[in-house]
């Protein structure tokens, strides 16, 4: 298995396409913030990397985020 990092995140994108149909797209993944990183701060960089991994969600809208620790 795989490293992990110390949190789990998901986020929702919703864009339109060009003939007007509605695209939805769940995100998950893990991240290890740096210290002093804000949830804004992980939002953005999450956002951001979905944007350039996925250019369909550029200019959509966030419809759920969530990041919490990764443990049960």
């Amino acid at each position: 298995m795989a490293e992990q990092g110390t949190h789990f995140w998901f986020m929702s994108i919703q864009t339109s396409n060009a003939d007007g149909t509605t695209f939805v797209g769940s995100y998950q993944g893990t991240i290890t913030p740096s210290r002093g990183r804000t949830r804004l701060d992980l939002f953005s960089q999450i956002r951001a990397d979905i944007a350039e991994r996925d250019l369909l969600t550029r200019g959509g809208a966030v419809l759920a985020f969530d990041i919490q620790p990764n443990k049960v």
